[in-house]
């Protein structure tokens, strides 16, 4: 029964001391703060029914976002941690000693053995004078750094919704892409078979026969390395979202052909937008850091001047331990100035501003990279939807002129062989416009990329 007694009372001084708050989980950001990281209603102009269902699920899931989030969240209480150098520090230590004196001998007189107990109940408080302001100027680093991280999570919010969208676009893709393959490769069957009776006849040499054989063959492996990149994209989709989509079988998809970006394509992107980009403020934010860095350094030079005291019981019997009498106090004031430190303050000052250069370097390129990225975006978005364009005028050329060669072959006039060749190129022009349609509306998710989503 003491036992269990003992491990009641353990497990309830756990519980106060550690609240179970302490213990669970929480998630520093909510979901409904990272759809407004990635301006969700953006994605709206694809008029896809399921692309915006999976970036909602990537970004409540997804396991970077969450480790990112943590992250984060550690520079939240580290604010916190410096800020408490910027208040006083109260420590209390009570004390119990027992003490035993030597029996001496001064001359003629010998002192007895003194043996007795010194009860004390000292409260200590130490305070350091933040005239000069280095504790508070530590605090705006802190809450400068934290600022940075807040960007960076937000820059990998946006990442993350282009990635599943890209993602998801070249899933749609190669769905339709494997079916126009799987009619290319039974074109090149029935092609083969022809050919083949053709030599029974004696009108294709051998060299026709393995030739359309090894077509097929081609026809084949293309197709199944669709596949295979189909598996893959799937397998990055279930990374990305964290769920099973390749055991359950359940994922739902749009129509490659319905899906469009409806929006208008900006001419050009404001210099409002550019420096609005997370990465952009991020650099900012290190950079602002580092200025209070450089006069947190200097600061270092200047006296500190510490405030502390000391008040509280002492007492040789615990039952006067609080009387009046007993109590002691102490209060002390001093001014600390550094005269020699091995050189350490200069260089680190030094340090601070080295810091504070390479960043600004680093800001001015980040800087030059966000308008490059934005450029590239603008440049690629002409030139694929003038290549799509031009692959849906050769399509429809094609398309046309295979109807021609339809009512040819309905007169009489064409073979079957011809038609079903006539189709095959069809087919790949179909392949042609497929990927180009996919790579002009992936490049539309670029241009969202680099304006930070801010479109």
């Amino acid at each position: 029964m003491k036992a269990k007694n003992v491990a009641k009372t353990i497990i309830v001084l756990v519980f106060l001391l550690f609240p179970q708050s302490a213990f669970s989980q929480q998630e520093p950001v909510k979901t409904g703060v990272r759809a407004y990281n990635v301006n969700i209603n953006w994605w709206r102009n694809f008029s896809d029914p399921y692309l915006q269902e999976y970036i909602y699920r990537a970004l409540e899931k997804n396991h970077d976002l969450k480790r990112q989030n943590y992250i984060t969240e550690q520079y939240r209480q580290t604010i916190k941690t410096v800020m408490s150098d910027e208040l006083p520090s109260l420590t209390l230590s009570p004390a119990f000693a027992r003490i035993k004196t030597a029996r001496q001998q001064i001359f003629d007189v010998e002192t007895a053995t003194l043996r007795t107990n010194n009860y004390a109940i000292p409260l200590a408080a130490y305070y350091e004078a933040d005239i000069f302001l280095k504790n508070h100027d530590k605090t705006a680093a802190a809450k400068k750094e934290y600022d940075s991280y807040k960007y960076k999570e937000k820059a990998a919010d946006i990442t993350l919704a282009a990635d599943v969208a890209a993602v998801y676009i070249n899933i749609l893709k190669l769905d339709k892409t494997i079916k126009t393959q799987q009619k290319i490769t039974n074109i090149r069957q029935k092609i083969k078979d022809l050919t083949q009776e053709r030599y029974k006849m004696g009108l294709a040499s051998l060299y026709d026969v393995t030739y359309t054989d090894k077509l097929h063959t081609q026809a084949q492996i293309e197709l199944n390395d669709l596949k295979k990149d189909r598996s893959l994209l799937l397998h990055r989709m279930e990374v990305l979202t964290d769920t099973a989509f390749a055991q359950s079988g359940q994922f739902l998809c749009g129509d490659f052909d319905k899906i469009e970006y409806t929006a208008k394509i900006p001419d050009y992107i404001s210099s409002e937008v550019v420096i609005q980009r997370p990465d952009l403020m991020k650099a900012e934010a290190e950079l602002q850091k580092a200025k209070i860095d450089v006069k947190v350094a200097r600061k270092e030079f200047l006296p500190s001047i510490q405030i502390f005291g000391v008040a509280g019981y002492n007492s040789l019997l615990l039952k006067n331990l609080f009387n009046w009498e007993n109590i002691f106090a102490l209060i002390a004031a001093a001014a600390m100035q550094k005269i020699f430190t091995g050189g350490y303050l200069t260089a680190n000052l030094q340090k601070k501003k080295l810091v504070y250069f390479e960043l600004f370097e680093a800001y001015k390129q980040t800087d030059l990279i966000a308008i490059q990225e934005i450029n590239d975006a603008l440049c690629k978005i002409k030139h694929d939807t003038q290549k799509d364009s031009d692959n849906l005028k050769k399509l429809q050329l094609e398309a046309s002129n295979f109807n021609l060669i339809q009512e040819r072959y309905k007169a009489g006039i064409e073979s079957y062989l011809n038609l079903i060749q006539y189709e095959e190129n069809l087919m790949s022009l179909q392949k042609e416009k497929d990927d180009s349609k996919a790579q002009r509306l992936v490049d539309c998710i670029s241009l969202y990329k680099a304006a930070g989503a801010k479109l």
